[in-house]
């Protein structure tokens, strides 16, 4: 059997009123209305709750019992709207968050102390992994992704663009030669990356919007770039990698692009969250933390 906490509501307020009247004007409700409730309580229950006369509106034994528990059932549903405005309206809680590994570590890991002490209330708990989890079946809050994201029912925030680079290091080019057009890149030795889509396909747009893909081939096929980075920078080959990945390398020196005239398709930087409202505080300031950091143009990254 389960019971309408509506009709809890109206038997408590007669029971703490001693009338039916007074309660039907403190629940804004009709009289009959009020009565019609209390009688369908009092057969859900199959007790009496309430002694009638002309005079007196007064609680049976049962009522009393039953009036009892009906004020710890108030006073939970209660602390349970309370709790539910607080996480709607105060930042605080677990926050579960998916993100790229090599993204983490080289854009988030430096930003995490400011968070924490801005919101002390809120714990991080990351899953750090190169594959595309299931945010429902991992019971993750948010995830940060990379990509163009399809079709869904998630919400996806648009952060910042992320350009995929032709990256080789010096040493390399002086010796192999840099590639004039990208089918040459068919001649050279490439790492493949397979969190690009078709990481055996390098897809090239040049000046006036006309696409090229070109096949390329290489030792070494890996899901996470940063296990590549060593054998790129000592020149063992060429690499079709996110320009997040390889600013650093290029600023520095160690890495130098080619192919400059000739553009990646544009990738964008998401923050995925479920979809609904009464989203909880602690995921709306997360965001709007990570659109500060990450919304400018152009991106940190940019080289």
């Amino acid at each position: 059997m389960s019971l309408d906490l509506d009709l809890l509501t109206t038997f408590a307020k007669v029971a703490e009123r001693a009338s039916v009247t007074a309660a039907a004007r403190d629940l804004n409700l009709s009289k009959a209305t009020v009565s019609k409730q209390i009688a369908e309580l009092e057969q859900k229950l199959g007790v009496l709750l309430f002694a009638r006369t002309t005079r007196l509106f007064s609680l049976t034994d049962a009522g009393q019992r039953a009036y009892a528990r009906a004020q710890r059932i108030m006073e939970e549903a209660a602390a349970l709207a309370d709790e539910a405005r607080e996480t709607r309206e105060v930042p605080r809680g677990n926050l579960k968050i998916a993100a790229p590994q090599a993204f983490a570590r080289l854009w988030l890991a430096d930003l995490l102390p400011e968070f924490i002490r801005a919101y002390p209330e809120i714990s991080l708990e990351f899953g750090v992994d190169e594959r595309t989890v299931d945010m429902v079946a991992d019971n993750f809050d948010v995830a940060i992704r990379i990509g163009t994201m399809p079709d869904s029912s998630f919400l996806a925030r648009k952060l910042a663009p992320v350009r995929l680079l032709t990256v080789a290091a010096p040493a390399y080019w002086q010796e192999r030669g840099k590639p004039r057009r990208p089918e040459d890149l068919a001649m050279h030795c490439c790492f493949r990356y397979t969190n690009t889509p078709n990481h055996s396909l390098w897809r090239y747009v040049d000046g006036e919007g006309n696409d090229l893909r070109v096949r390329v081939q290489g030792p070494i096929t890996i899901n996470g770039g940063e296990i590549e980075m060593p054998a790129l920078r000592e020149g063992l080959g060429v690499a079709y990698l996110p320009d997040f990945l390889v600013c650093e390398d290029l600023r520095a020196g160690r890495l130098e692009r080619a192919l400059e005239d000739w553009r990646s398709p544009e990738l964008t930087l998401h923050l995925l969250s479920p979809p609904g409202r009464g989203k909880p505080k602690r995921l709306e300031v997360f965001a709007d933390f990570m659109v500060k950091k990450f919304g400018g143009r152009p991106p940190p990254w940019h080289v």
